[in-house]
């Protein structure tokens, strides 16, 4: 394995197949970097470069979606069905540990330091996380991956909504400020906000959630037309949301009282700067009309996920029929054995072979740095990015596609380049 003792010094690695994503692959393709970021990519013969033999070189994976706080499940949390059910398995979870925030002093063994590290060994070098609400900054790995930290945001009683915004304006202002240094905040850190769901979140406190985005130039992400129930609760007012709801104490019957429909939510998720629409596993052909016409919002699938809960199939190949941006998520371990962007790609691969190989990789590359607004910095192989990297062990087979070879079932990942330093294998 290479070590990178010296960031700063350019550096030329060797692939058997180079995929920079926004221009096709360059077979005994040369990537140069130096000073954490990309220089030079081409597949001139230069006796000084690092030769990694039969591998590819692709730009560092990016993971649209996921719970971080989660990533102390270690298997998917059961059951899985009814959804409602899941949910509450989830809040066990979370009451039969400690508070994340109590882990400050040592934040190593916490799951938000320990899902970012599984997110970096598995190729991923941008994450977005959901944040909840114990996330402090210096839970995260100061070298780990890239990351945009959306806070969490629930509550269905109108009274709770300016303490709720309150604190949405103070996270975001972490961005704002030099708040950062004094909070151990690691650099790479992005901020943006997560209205939870329409069965969770006061349409006055989206409004006023989005309003704050827009302040400040920061992504917005919601969970929509995630399940079936959620559309019942929206379109009658009832049904398993509502009585979960109602067992918890929180039913707020003036919220669902005025029936509502995805496209609604969808409409204000559009005036923020950049929207993430988590799941969309069941939109209409309205909501995906509107998409079409709103490029600021993406949709993050989270394939593994999805079938996990056993979804109907996703409308993922519609939507980018009609060019909207379509990003790759893991979800969190609490509905998925692992936070690996690569397994997800090789998920779809099985699932949809005659989907193109150039296609399936823009999905966990480009398109998710696309999503979050970042595409200047990561999602491609292109001199002036940040030198962001996974390198994957390619089999020795013959293939005339040299996706085909990247994508063949016993392709897997060996290592990560984040910011031109060198972390190890899964």
């Amino acid at each position: 394995m290479i070590r990178f003792r010296n960031p700063e010094r350019p550096l030329r690695l060797k692939a058997r197949w180079l995929f920079p994503v926004d221009c096709p692959p360059i077979e005994n393709g040369i990537v140069e970097i130096a000073e954490g970021e990309i220089r030079v990519i081409s597949n001139h013969d230069d006796p000084h470069a690092v030769d990694l033999g039969n591998v590819a070189i692709l730009p560092g994976l990016v993971n649209a979606h996921t719970h971080l706080e989660l990533s102390d499940c270690p298997t998917p949390l059961a059951p899985s069905a009814p959804f409602t059910e899941w949910i509450r398995s989830v809040m066990k979870h979370r009451r039969s540990r400690r508070p994340v925030s109590s882990l400050l002093t040592s934040p190593q063994t916490g799951p938000l330091w320990q899902g970012a590290w599984e997110c970096g060994r598995f190729g991923t070098t941008c994450v977005a996380d959901i944040a909840g609400v114990d996330w402090q900054p210096g839970l995260l790995p100061g070298d780990g991956p890239r990351t945009v930290a959306f806070l969490e945001v629930l509550g269905l009683a109108p009274e709770r909504i300016p303490e709720l915004l309150d604190r949405a304006r103070e996270h975001l202002a972490l961005g704002r400020t030099g708040d950062l240094a004094t909070s151990s905040a690691p650099p790479h850190l992005g901020f943006g906000l997560s209205p939870h769901a329409p069965y969770s979140v006061h349409p006055t406190l989206l409004k006023g959630l989005v309003d704050l985005a827009i302040e400040s130039g920061a992504p917005v992400a919601m969970h929509l037309a995630e399940t079936r129930s959620e559309l019942e609760l929206l379109a009658r007012g009832g049904g398993e949301f509502a009585e979960f709801l109602k067992r918890l104490a929180v039913w707020n019957p003036e919220v669902f009282r005025e029936r509502r429909s995805i496209l609604d939510y969808l409409k204000e998720l559009a005036r923020s700067p950049r929207g993430l629409v988590v799941h969309g596993n069941y939109l209409s052909d309205a909501d995906i009309e509107f998409l079409a016409r709103n490029p600021q919002l993406s949709v993050v699938y989270c394939p593994r996920t999805h079938a996990y809960f056993g979804h109907e199939p996703h409308p993922w190949r519609t939507l980018l029929e009609r060019n909207i941006n379509v990003a790759l998520g893991t979800d969190s371990r609490a509905s998925n054995p692992d936070l690996s962007v690569w397994n997800e790609l090789q998920f779809l691969r099985r699932c949809e072979p005659e989907v193109p190989g150039q296609t399936l990789l823009e999905l966990a590359t480009i398109r998710g740095a696309r999503a979050l607004g970042l595409e200047a910095h990561c999602g491609t192989i292109t001199p002036g990015r940040s030198a962001d990297l996974a390198i994957i062990d390619l089999p020795a087979v013959p293939s005339a596609d040299p996706y085909d070879t990247l994508l063949h079932p016993s392709s897997r990942i060996q290592a990560t380049v984040l910011r031109g330093h060198w972390l190890g294998a899964p």
